[in-house]
């Protein structure tokens, strides 16, 4: 008798449509050509759809995907060797409240886009813990696997990271 447990299997298209928009909004915060986006972007389902039979379930899947996004993203980095933060596709980012004020909605992407502008002050790690909780809006723990890092180093990583941009912001003002 076999000890391995059996697990319903997972639709294609439902992990695609629960995950795409996530892990593009990822890859866009990283990479300046939004057609490396879109290439890097299906490259993750590629990679997941052909390994899918390999996880294990033992981590969140969410944490699985995104780890396959991480390094997938870290090996068109070593490639191009570059690591911008391309501003305008911040201002598309963030989705505006329809009964916002129109001088509310220019404020709040002004700030969000000078904060974007501000990340390129933090240590890679950092980054990576700021884009995967804001852009790809995972759990600390998520954050943790994709990472290879402890939680606790994590949120250590984060809570210097906010408190960094928090200082530059107020210098700024």
């Amino acid at each position: 008798m076999s000890t391995a447990r059996v697990y319903p299997q997972l639709d294609h298209q439902q992990i695609y449509e629960e995950y795409a928009e996530k892990i593009h909004r990822y890859f866009r915060y990283r990479v300046k050509n939004v057609w490396d986006v879109e290439d890097l972007t299906t490259t993750v389902f590629i990679k997941v759809y052909s390994k899918l039979e390999q996880y294990d379930r033992r981590h969140p899947f969410g944490a699985w995907i995104f780890r396959i996004a991480h390094n997938t993203l870290i090996d068109y980095l070593r490639k191009k060797r570059e690591c911008p933060v391309d501003q305008e596709m911040f201002s598309s980012i963030k989705a505006t409240d329809e009964d916002e004020l129109p001088e509310a909605s220019l404020l709040t992407q002004e700030t969000t886009e000078g904060l974007w502008k501000q990340v390129h002050n933090l240590t890679v790690d950092q980054r990576n813990v700021i884009s995967l909780r804001y852009l790809a809006d995972l759990r600390m723990n998520e954050i943790a696997q994709i990472l290879g890092k402890s939680e606790a180093s994590v949120k250590i990583l984060h809570f210097r990271g906010i408190r960094k941009l928090q200082q530059i912001m107020k210098a700024e003002a």
